[in-house]
């Protein structure tokens, strides 16, 4: 039996070569996924982790410009989230930081910067940022962002955390002015507790769709210039937490100005959770609004310009004490006056009066929270005040917030009393003409509750169905105001 030759094989430009007499083996061993197209092989490397896409680089100079011009470029710091939620303000002790994370962080700083310094001339698509930033890291953190402007970039998702000692003050970054000029940018969310907002005046913001934004104790006027000029903008997004404030002077200002703005969320609270009054305000000027989503653990004082469009509502005051249910019934006008056009309903607020509500003759769904037995008089008054409603959630929650200044009475309301309910002089009209589904979620069987059970189903001339999700069931089953409804316990 004959032996093969003795060969040599040579690697040149992606290519393996064999020298000798075996010519038929030439070209086997062809790399062929570098002979992809370069926009391929770009696509593919975007869906790869950065740290393995990057090892890529060794291949080859040309796996290098492969690396150069991929189109979404993710670089996020892994223990980010875990020690955010530990270390909300300042990180606990120098040491921890030091030891635990500062030979991590400064890796991901090296890793990213000579990333973007081999990049080429291509755009990018998207970068997502998800770092620490010390003092000495804030002009590198800017020049990151300014290098995905200059590439076009369409999102743009910044999560940056200040470190900084106990008692120091921390460092602060400045948003680029190249990023509210930026015409390609159309997908924006940030994150921090160290990037302030310093907006022209004019030209702000030009392509940008979608914003999301996080504050941690905004102090300057930046939160009522940074919403102020956004010609384009659909969807917006507020959370945070604002400072305390005392006395009832109004310290901060939000003010949201969008013309085409279809969705708005604002979910803020203080950070102390007690007070009689507000510590900010909140004005809004967008004609087109048709969702609007508000949640705060104190009232802030809502100005509204218009919105005249809105078709979905979710009004939720998660937390009261004792004096502040009054600011909240003289004030809650002023925010629900926008609602009166709406569809869709979802209120958690028990602190309101009879009288404070509008009419929502388009009301259909209404999801009414109910967080005590001392407003369930709510009830028929949304009830009174929504002559076409098809669909009722009634949603009991028992707040242990408001125990705190009548406990007593708050148990004895909830274990024995039927008259915290009082049925309406007159059957609604939307019971007798339009209702066809109700949902009670929450249902202990408490006397106040019964009563509320009892009379939507004596009184619902067209309803369908209810579920009831409670085990107390059995004394509804035989009352029934319409013979097509059916009841269901889960």
């Amino acid at each position: 039996m004959s032996k093969l030759p003795r060969t040599h094989t040579t690697i040149k430009n992606g290519t393996y070569k064999s020298m000798g007499s075996t010519s038929k083996l030439q070209g086997m061993f062809t790399d062929r996924i570098s002979e992809l197209p370069h926009e391929f092989l770009s696509r593919i490397l975007s869906f790869l982790p950065r740290k393995y896409a990057f090892r890529t680089t060794i291949l080859s100079k040309r796996w290098k410009k492969y690396w150069a011009s991929v189109p979404e470029l993710d670089f996020v710091f892994e223990e980010l989230s875990a020690v955010w939620a530990i270390n909300t303000i300042k990180t606990p002790t120098p040491g921890m930081w030091k030891d635990k994370y500062l030979s991590d962080h400064v890796d991901l700083l090296r890793f990213v910067h000579g990333v973007l310094s081999l990049r080429d001339s291509s755009d990018i698509r998207r970068l997502r940022l998800h770092c620490y930033c010390r003092a000495q890291d804030v002009s590198l953190v800017a020049s990151w962002i300014r290098t995905a402007i200059r590439h076009n970039v369409v999102e743009l998702d910044l999560r940056i955390k200040a470190i900084y000692k106990v008692n120091e003050d921390g460092p602060t970054l400045e948003l680029p002015k190249c990023v509210f000029l930026c015409t390609t940018l159309v997908d924006f969310k940030v994150m921090s507790n160290c990037i302030t907002y310093a907006p022209p005046t004019s030209g702000c913001f030009p392509s940008l769709k979608s914003l999301d934004v996080k504050v941690e104790y905004p102090q300057d006027d930046s939160m009522e210039k940074l919403f102020s000029f956004c010609p384009v903008l659909q969807v917006l997004c507020i959370t945070g937490i604002v400072s305390d404030v005392v006395s009832q002077t109004i310290a901060l200002k939000f003010k949201v100005s969008a013309p085409e703005l279809k969705m708005l969320k604002m979910i803020l609270f203080r950070d102390y959770g007690k007070g009689d009054g507000p510590s900010y305000s909140i004005s809004i000027n967008a004609p087109k609004l048709e969702s609007i989503d508000i949640k705060h653990d104190s009232l802030p004082m809502y100005s509204f310009e218009n919105v005249h469009s809105l078709v979905k509502g979710s009004v939720d005051l998660c937390v009261h004490y004792g004096s502040y249910h009054n600011y909240v019934s003289e004030h809650a006008p002023a925010l629900l006056e926008p609602f009166y056009n709406v569809k869709h309903l979802s209120i958690a607020v028990h602190s309101l009066k009879e009288g404070c509500l509008p009419a929502f003759d388009k009301l259909r769904e209404l999801k009414l929270v109910i967080r005590d037995c001392y407003y369930w008089d709510l009830l028929t008054e949304f009830l009174n005040k929504s002559p076409n409603l098809e669909s009722l959630v009634i949603e009991h929650e028992d707040d242990q917030d408001c125990i705190d200044d009548y406990e007593e009475s708050y148990f004895e309301c909830v274990l024995y009393s039927e008259d915290q309910w009082s049925r309406p002089e007159s059957v609604p009209i939307c019971l007798t003409s339009h209702l066809e589904s109700i949902m009670i979620r929450g249902f202990k069987g408490y006397p106040h509750e019964a009563k509320v059970a009892r009379y939507l189903l004596d009184n619902g001339r067209v309803l369908k169905k209810m579920t009831v999700e409670n085990e107390f069931h059995k004394q509804l089953k035989q009352r029934r105001g319409s013979k097509d409804c059916e009841l269901e316990f889960v």
